[in-house]
């Protein structure tokens, strides 16, 4: 068992028995606590947490939500005892009270969950697998999942658009993916749903983002396996070449 007390509690799963405990007392939970799960690719490759928030508006971003954490065989176990300020600086920005769980080193199945809102409990279940997160509390008024599924971003991808008033014959969607085709990206589809840097629409691409009265987005989504140096010169090239193209593009680690 190991103690945390910080601003932003972070806690970490390590086996089939492990604890992460907050127990300092804290100021109380406003309202309920929402939960989502959330994803991240670096050069460690993938990360996994569950997120949760109360409902306050504090004076300072990086107040913490005190959190006890236990698993015990599938169960997952969470107690949210109270919010925690500030020990160090205050981010001056208004935020809620945050915690945050490693869940990537958990394998995948279905595991039940325990949620403890001070005296008030409810529980719950997390699906994990290799393509997907889902989650589902009994009562939302005490614990609410704010996103039931979270798609999880395959390895090697290349993703991201133009915005750009430039008439056809300046900026071509097609001839930008020919360019990246001969970097070696090759365009691709994925399952529709929410993941956490893009919605996939139901045709398998991109959802196409709101843009200005006259402009246009050129999407592109590929599978990618080489150096993402590669495509952000590749990128700023382009936006030199043709001012006005606004071309961003992303990249995920293997």
């Amino acid at each position: 068992m190991r103690t945390l007390y910080s601003a932003f509690v972070l806690l970490t799963l390590l086996s089939s028995c492990d604890s992460e405990t907050t127990p300092e007392p804290g100021l109380p939970i406003t309202g309920r606590i929402q939960v989502q799960a959330l994803e991240s690719r670096g050069v460690q490759g993938r990360a996994l947490f569950l997120t949760f928030h109360d409902e306050g508006l504090y004076p300072c971003s990086n107040y913490g939500l005190i959190t006890d954490y236990q698993r015990s065989g599938s169960q997952l176990s969470f107690v949210f005892s109270g919010v925690a300020e500030p020990t160090g600086i205050c981010l001056t920005a208004t935020g809620t009270a945050r915690a945050q769980v490693d869940i990537t080193n958990l394998p995948q199945g279905t595991y039940p969950l325990r949620l403890q809102v001070g005296s008030r409990t409810t529980t719950g279940v997390l699906e994990l697998q290799s393509s997907y997160v889902r989650l589902q509390t009994d009562n939302p008024n005490l614990v609410q999942v704010t996103q039931p599924e979270l798609r999880l971003m395959p390895p090697n991808l290349v993703w991201g658009d133009a915005t750009t008033g430039l008439p056809a014959d300046q900026a071509s969607g097609e001839v930008l993916r020919d360019s990246l085709q001969q970097l070696g990206a090759t365009p691709t589809t994925l399952p529709p749903g929410t993941y956490t840097r893009f919605t996939i629409a139901a045709n398998g691409l991109l959802q196409p983002p709101v843009v200005p009265n006259g402009y246009r987005a050129l999407l592109f989504l590929a599978t990618y396996s080489g150096s993402p140096e590669r495509i952000q010169a590749f990128v700023r090239r382009r936006n030199a070449a043709t001012p006005g193209l606004n071309l961003h593009l992303n990249t995920s680690a293997q």
